[in-house]
This record gives C-alpha cells, structure tokens and sequence, in this order.
C-alpha cells in the first residue's frame, strides 16, 4: 500500500494522539485511590467530585482526539489544562492539611499527563511553557502547608514529562518530513526516468521516420516535383512537401510565418516573376496577423505580374521579430500612372485586412518607374520602427528620390 506525504504525516499525528489517549485513560484510574480511605478524607465529596470530573473529561479527550487525529486544537489541549487544575483545587480538599501529599500522589499521574499533552500539542512554544509553569505553581498551592521534599520531585515531574513530550513529538515529526521528502525525491526521479525513457522512444522514432522519410520518400517527392508533365498546382505542392521535408530532417526551426512567406515566394515562379527575396523571420506574428500579411504581399507580387510591363524582375524582403513584421515588394516596372487613387480589386480589399488588423500600408514610386509596396505590423503601436526596417527597404532595392503615397483603401494607380 502506498502513502502519499499527507497521508504519512497524518498518520504520525494519529499515533500520538492515540499515544496521549492511551495515558489519559490510563492515569485517571489513579484518582480513584483516594476513595478507598473513605472514611479517613477530610471531604469525601471533594475526592469524588475530582475522580468524576477527571473520568468525565478523559471520555470527552479521548473521544475528541480520537476523531480529530491531531493534538494540534487549542480546545482539546486548554480543556486538558483547565480539568487539571479543577483536579487539584477540589483534590487537595479531601485530605486533612497535614495529610495533602497522601492525596495528591494519587492525583499526580493525572496531572503529569497534562504536560505531555502540552508538550505533544503546542511544542516547545511560550504558552506551553506558561501553562506548565501554571500547573506547577498550583500544584504547590494544593500541597500547602503539607510542604515535603516530595515536592521537588513532583515539579521536576511537570518539567520533565514536558520536555520529554517536546523531545519525543519533534523526532517523530521530524521522521515524518524525512519520510516525506524521501517519498517525493523518489517520485521526482520516477517523474525523471519516465521523461527520460519518453524522450528515448521519441528519438528512436524520430530516427526511424528520418530514415524513411529520407531513403525512401523524399526521393520519390523531389522527382515528381521535377517532372514537367505536371501542372504548376501540383508541382508546386510538391515541392513544397519536399522542402518541409528537408527542414524536418535537418531539424530547422521553421516558423508558421516562415512557411506562408515560403509560399508567397512560389507563388512568383507561378507568375513567371524572376524573384530575388530575403526573409528573416525570428518570430511568428499572431496567425491572423501573418494570415493576412502573405495575402497582401501575394496580391501585390499578382499586380506586378498584371501591371509592371515586360520587366519582370521583383524584389521581396520579409522580417518577422516579437516587435514585429515588415514586408515588402519592389519591382523595376513602369510605376504608378498619376492621378487619383482609384479604390477596388484585390489589393485593396487585401490593404483594408491589414488595416482593420493593426497594420499599416504604403505605396512608393520614383519618377522614373518602379513600384515598392510597405506591409507594416507592430506588437506595440507605440514603439520605435522596427530593426532592420531600413536594411529591409535597401535590400528591397530602394533607390534615391522616391516620393510616398499613403493608400486610401486600395493601392494608387494600379488596380489589384
């Protein structure tokens, strides 16, 4: 049967509750010595009334304890040290002045048994010590005058079977938390070996799927990728399973962001665009953000092929940080026609996504032809511009003299 660390710990509070029951029955039968001199007391009453209300009191301790498990309740332990002291007072009563040290050695067991109570209870704590020093106190105040050396003895008693109770409680708690800290290194290491032993199975069957990915899928994949019977649909798929599948072998961190990118770029060939492009993506935007970042810079890598004229040579920058995503596409085509913006088509429904998401958009053009289209996004609105930006915009093949247009709901000049 297992333990759990509460159950261990409860369990040895248990133990020495049943341990303090079995001395407080046990010591109360001593109160009834006293009885078998009836006739000799002072006041009988007085030894009877002691005897009933220590019996009456160890009933209720016992049957408390017993329910509760613990000795750690104020009620249990203060009711302990009050019926004690009533014991005492109403004790040394019966017994003429001469004769209290007869009576009272009857009575010291039980009383005894209240210092181990406190001693289990509350430790080696100030109110312990206090209600001991209590207990000894009135002690010598029911002996009196009938003042003996006995009664070293007996206050040595009340000290010594508190700190005994201290001693013995603190060892059996402290192999208690020994106990439970052994458990819970154990189920660390438990914890550890599973991981390492998922860990193990995971890389074999990573090795497995490398293998068969690499001698005998990828192979294949990459040949109908290069077929030329295919349509361009299907080969570009192809292509890109085997790309991933390269990644995956070669265990490259790849982004979402990375991979939609990855498409865009494809994308271009379909067009019979001649794509130069650089993409830095480090971390992926929220999907809805990247989502609709690549359908601008799709749309706008569709407009260059519809609008650019013969030249077909297109630029794309990508960078993706936690601050956020830039991209942008430039082409060498004849540029934007002057006059007004015209709203409408792709791009600008493409613009507005981007726009209702956060993120802003930019037309520029130099006078002597080509166009660049700035795809903007960042984490915080109100931070800097992002590193690399300016990088981005000379890789994309920025040259002097551009002149910006903000869109108005769709890109100017050119419809998507």
């Amino acid at each position: 049967m297992e333990f759990t660390g509460h159950d261990v710990e409860t369990a040895t509070e248990r133990r020495m509750a049943r341990m303090i029951i079995y001395a407080r029955l046990g010591t109360t039968a001593f109160l009834l010595v006293p009885l078998a001199s009836w006739s000799r007391l002072a006041a009988p009453w007085a030894a009877f009334a002691a005897a009933a209300v220590a019996a009456a009191e160890a009933w209720w301790f016992a049957r408390r304890a017993w329910r509760t498990g613990t000795l750690h309740d104020p009620l249990l332990v203060w009711t302990d040290v009050l019926v004690s002291l009533v014991v005492m007072a109403v004790g040394s009563r019966a017994a003429f002045p001469g004769e209290r040290n007869v009576v009272m050695t009857a009575l010291l067991p039980f009383t005894l048994a209240t210092p181990a109570v406190l001693g289990f209870g509350f430790g080696w704590s100030r109110r312990a010590v206090a209600a001991v020093a209590v207990l000894a106190a009135v002690w010598t105040a029911s002996i009196f005058p009938n003042i003996t050396q006995k009664l070293l003895s007996d206050l040595l008693g009340f000290t010594l079977w508190f700190l005994i109770a201290v001693l013995i409680s603190g060892e059996l708690r402290g192999l208690a938390g020994q106990t439970v800290r052994a458990q819970r290194l154990a189920e660390e290491r438990q914890r550890l070996l599973a991981e390492y032993e998922r860990r193990q199975e995971s890389l074999r069957q990573r090795e497995s799927a490398h293998r068969a990915i690499h001698d005998d899928l990828l192979p294949i994949v990459e040949r109908v990728a290069g077929s030329p019977a295919l349509d361009r649909p299907t080969a570009r798929a192809a292509r890109r399973a085997a790309r991933r599948a390269r990644r995956f072998l070669t265990d490259e961190h790849v982004t979402a962001f990375t991979d939609l990118m990855a498409e865009v770029v494809e994308s271009a060939a379909d067009l019979g665009l001649e794509l130069t492009h650089v993409l830095r993506i480090r971390a992926d935007p929220p999907p809805e953000i990247g989502g609709v970042l690549a359908s601008a810079a799709r749309e706008a890598l569709n407009n260059v092929a519809r609008h650019a004229g013969n030249l077909q040579e297109v630029h794309l920058y990508a960078a993706a940080s936690d601050d956020g995503v830039t991209v942008i596409v430039r082409d060498r085509g004849r540029g934007l026609s002057p006059g007004p913006v015209r709203h409408g088509g792709g791009m600008s429904r493409s613009f507005a996504a981007v726009e209702r998401h956060g993120g802003t958009c930019r037309i520029d053009s130099p006078p002597g032809g080509g166009t660049k289209v700035i795809l903007r996004w960042r984490a915080d609105p109100r931070g800097e511009d992002l590193a690399g930006e300016r990088s981005g915009e000379d890789l994309a093949g920025e040259g002097p003299g551009t002149r910006g247009r903000e869109p108005q709901g769709g890109p100017p000049g050119r419809e998507g």
